[in-house]
């Protein structure tokens, strides 16, 4: 055969496994865009970027005009940067400035009142914003948003009543910058849930359904999106009627292998179906019941384990455990958190739920605070599921948000994959530390002294297994030079150290070995 022939089947087959490589990875999800209140030129306020690309994740203070707020969607490319995000108001690329013709993303009165009179991001329930790339580019992405109808009169009132679609497409020749194609384009009008709206793999593996209830009813829109755009729409009507006085107090979420759904209102029977991702519809449901005994829970949300066995509850003051592969689910009830009465300024309550890339399920601590709580190990059953109340501390508040992600990597019916990686690096970025801030002996035995000479202020001291799970944390008040922190009690390994300030700037970080 031609050496060219030879040459050309090479340069075939590499294209195709890296493109199947890029394929596989997905990691559209790695990168998470928090943070508000802008009009104040501090540190204090102006936006955050969680990074999952790192380990420990890395999280990092970054100014930004676009406020985030109810609507909080974010993407990556297949390896895990940054391309745009948006806040329901306007679609920003990686360097934080507005794409062209990305402002003005779900017009009307609302948008007014919410993106131009407050300067704030847009509110139509959680989740209600949702990218999902083309099922055969890697180029083009669609930005589903649900866009709120608000009336003054007779009675002042506010309710989802479109869903639209804005098409994000890669610029022309080697360029990374996006351009906005068809932007809000309607694909249904009717009076729609607040918030609810999720997204999961067809049993192709490709092509995705989107699901969202009708308001305060138990039929559901289902649509079908494909490499064409929305080529199919249908309703069905299943489950328990939903309560009216209570919506967008809940969770809707799907577990990760996309075979189930929940929905989740305080004090009201959870609705548990079951899904066939060939068909798009839903073959059964069944309801049990929390039992909330004497705490209180006006709000709340919801998450899957990786494995789908287990549904934590976040219901404000408590988070709560139930098996799903139990046969009696509503007795596997575990109370695996409880409030610890911890004010800054307001109680840093449990709200909003998303399962991260790295297979740990955060949970929204609250209003716009600084911190989220971190399941770190959610296919544990119990107490051993290490529930770590404000685990993730944000360099700024978070704008009452936490994205929304679908489960990216779900493969077809008979290689499904896995939704997450348990470690997603192996080492942290070079951190520009603190004259300051140092900690030895290292290797040490069983006491560590953290320097913390000429800092001011109140510091946080975490040191974290490799795992990114914390094993040790301390707030250091006043002017102290130093801390000691006993590790007696910890494994032999390789442990990291992080000392941050109290609104989370680092001062410095790094590795020490537990001999």
């Amino acid at each position: 055969m031609p050496f060219c022939f030879w040459l050309m089947k090479y340069l075939i087959f590499l294209f195709t496994i890296c493109s199947s490589t890029a394929l596989y990875a997905q990691k559209y999800d790695y990168v998470w865009i928090v943070g508000d209140n802008n009009q104040t030129l501090d540190t204090t306020h102006g936006g955050a970027i969680i990074d999952f690309n790192q380990l420990p994740i890395g999280v990092k203070y970054q100014y930004r005009s676009i406020n985030m707020f109810m609507a909080n969607a974010s993407i990556c490319d297949t390896s895990g940067k940054l391309l745009f995000y948006s806040n329901g108001c306007d679609i920003a690329g990686a360097d934080d400035e507005i794409l062209p013709n990305g402002a003005g993303i779900n017009p009307g009165i609302w948008h007014s009142i919410l993106c131009d009179q407050n300067n704030d991001g847009y509110a139509s329930g959680y989740p209600g914003i949702v990218i999902l790339p083309n099922p055969d580019s890697l180029d083009v992405f669609y930005l589903f948003h649900q866009s709120v109808k608000y009336i003054q009169s007779p009675i002042e009132d506010a309710y989802v009543d479109k869903v639209l679609y804005t098409v994000i497409r890669k610029g022309d020749g080697m360029s990374n910058s996006y351009n906005i194609g068809e932007k809000n384009v309607e694909i249904v009008k009717d009076s729609l849930a607040a918030g609810e709206m999720n997204a999961v793999k067809h049993a192709n593996g490709k092509d995705w359904w989107i699901i969202l209830p009708k308001r305060n009813s138990n039929q559901f829109y289902i649509f079908l999106f494909t490499k064409d755009g929305i080529v199919d729409t249908h309703t069905q009507t299943i489950g328990d009627m939903p309560p009216s006085d209570k919506e967008g107090y809940g969770q809707t979420s799907f577990s990760p292998d996309g075979t189930r759904m929940i929905r989740y209102y305080p004090y009201t029977p959870v609705l548990n179906l079951t899904f066939d991702r060939n068909t798009g519809y839903f073959t059964n449901y069944s309801t049990f019941s929390v039992d909330y005994g004497s705490d209180f829970a006006s709000q709340g949300g919801c998450a899957i384990s990786p494995s789908g066995r287990f549904l934590y509850i976040a219901a404000l003051l408590q988070v709560y455990q139930f098996d799903l592969w139990a046969s009696d689910i509503s007795a596997s009830q575990v109370k695996v958190a409880v409030w610890d009465g911890f004010l800054d300024p307001v109680a840093i309550s449990f709200l909003t739920c998303q399962l991260g890339p790295d297979c740990k399920i955060y949970i929204l601590g609250g209003g716009d605070t600084r911190y989220y709580h971190i399941i770190h190990n959610p296919d544990e059953p119990g107490l051993a599921c290490n529930f770590e109340q404000r685990g993730l501390v944000l360099p700024v508040p978070s704008g009452a948000s936490i994205p929304y992600f679908p489960n990216y990597r779900l493969g077809p019916i008979d290689n499904p994959g896995l939704p997450c990686t348990a470690t997603v690096a192996v080492s942290s970025p070079p951190v520009r530390q603190h004259p300051g801030v140092r900690v030895y002996p290292n290797p040490t035995g069983g006491q560590l002294t953290v320097s913390l000479e000429g800092t001011m202020g109140q510091k946080h001291i975490v040191l974290r297994n490799m795992y990114g799970q914390t094993v040790k944390q301390v707030y250091v008040t006043g002017q102290s030079e130093s801390y000691t922190l006993s590790v007696e009690d910890l494994v032999s390994g390789i442990y990291l150290w992080e000392v941050t300030t109290a609104s989370g700037v680092r001062l410095g970080a790094g590795k020490v070995i537990k001999q």
